[in-house]
């Protein structure tokens, strides 16, 4: 099951050739509505036969653009596997697909971009985070979302993140050896604050040869990781914590932690701790977003809600934060030669969804998109954006 992430959907936007047929559909796994699975993606697909049909093509040239679709359809084995829910888009390229623990309404659209808003509550709000897990015999990362927390070292770990995970595991199963043959007393080794026996044959401090392996752990973190703009939460034993924060050089550590070894717990019940600490850190951020709109509001040119200015603003890196309202389309297109934005009361096979197309571009321009209940957007329109220059 993937992590949705802000680059899946970039990269879902500026890869796009020709095209491109957005579905959604909720998945079931008990039997008797698991075999309505496959008809419902074939009841979609036939929308998006028609769809297509309006914008010209032949049946034929319609036919083989959609058969990785229609495979699908068949393909016992792979209705074997769901979760929740599906998104599938499918481009003149490749059919992408996307098993998600969310479950969707039924819909379909052909357009000339993909239709991703219905994606983008799974990777803010509900969003992604790491967990930097402080164990004494082996630190573990992982990456999680509301709905999920994976073991990254079970995914695609790099050699470089590797090789210093190993080291630190080597280099504790050394220092463990020594502290048990130099301390009989097993109250007295358990202690913190002394010296023991380290890698040059030396008595050292154990904190600064903690401290010294952290800086050098954060430089392989941030290797992989430093890109990322989502929180990375601590677990592990308390002492642990400040000497790590004071080594960390990643933005986003979130100040609250898990202080105690949490290695007897299942993935389930770390997950479930974790993420009530992420949850509260991205119900801060909306609920800050939505101050600083509503701070702004009454100063000319700083917030919109306006959809003729929020899409052109999209395209031109003049967004800041743009909020959603779920369950909502605005159809119609733009023009950028006339800088215009043409609204129309229904799709069509000439337009797209407004509202997506400004999320994609807001998200491609460093901007932020949140979407939200329609009750929970300024003023309850559609949408609404913060405004930068």
């Amino acid at each position: 099951m993937e992590i949705i992430s802000k680059d899946t959907l970039i990269n879902l936007i500026e890869n796009r050739q020709g095209k491109a047929v957005s579905i959604y559909l909720p998945t079931f796994v008990s039997a008797r509505e698991a075999r309505k699975n496959p008809i419902r993606l074939k009841n979609l697909i036939t929308q998006v036969e028609d769809q297509m049909g309006e914008t010209g093509m032949g049946k034929g040239e319609i036919e083989s653009y959609l058969s990785p679709l229609m495979a699908l359809v068949e393909d016992t084995t792979f209705w074997q596997d769901q979760s929740e829910g599906l998104a599938l888009f499918l481009d003149a390229n490749e059919l992408r697909i996307f098993t998600l623990p969310k479950r969707f309404e039924d819909f379909s659209v052909v357009g000339e971009e993909f239709y991703i808003t219905p994606l983008i509550p799974l990777y803010q709000g509900n969003g992604e985070y790491f967990l930097l897990y402080l164990d004494q015999k082996k630190p573990r990362i992982y990456q999680g979302s509301k709905y999920q927390l994976n073991r990254i070292d079970d995914l695609d770990l790099p050699d470089s993140l590797q090789e210093m995970l190993d080291k630190f595991y080597e280099f504790h199963k050394h220092s463990q050896f020594h502290s048990k043959t130099s301390t009989p007393n097993p109250d007295l080794a358990m202690e913190r604050g002394g010296t023991f026996f380290g890698h040059g044959g030396d008595d050292i401090d154990e904190d600064a040869e903690i401290r010294n392996y952290f800086h050098r752990f954060d430089e392989a973190l941030m290797a992989y990781i430093g890109d990322e703009d989502i929180p990375l939460v601590l677990a592990g034993l308390g002492y642990l914590h400040p000497l790590y924060r004071e080594a960390n050089s990643y933005p986003n550590l979130v100040k609250e932690g898990i202080e105690k070894d949490v290695v007897q717990m299942s993935i389930e019940e770390l997950h479930q701790i974790t993420w009530e600490i992420v949850e509260d850190h991205y119900q801060m951020d909306v609920d800050q977003a939505l101050g600083v709109y509503h701070n702004l509001a009454d100063k000319d040119g700083e917030t919109t809600q306006e959809i003729a200015e929020i899409v052109p603003a999209a395209y031109f890196k003049r967004i800041h934060t743009l909020f959603l309202a779920e369950d909502s389309q605005i159809w119609g297109y733009f023009d950028q030669e006339e800088n215009q934005v043409i609204i129309d009361e229904k799709k069509t096979p000439d337009n797209d969804d407004l509202l997506s197309m400004a999320a994609g571009k807001t998200l491609i321009n460093g901007g932020n998109v949140l979407v939200l209940p329609r009750n929970k957007v300024p003023e309850q329109s559609k949408a609404a954006a913060i405004l930068r220059y």
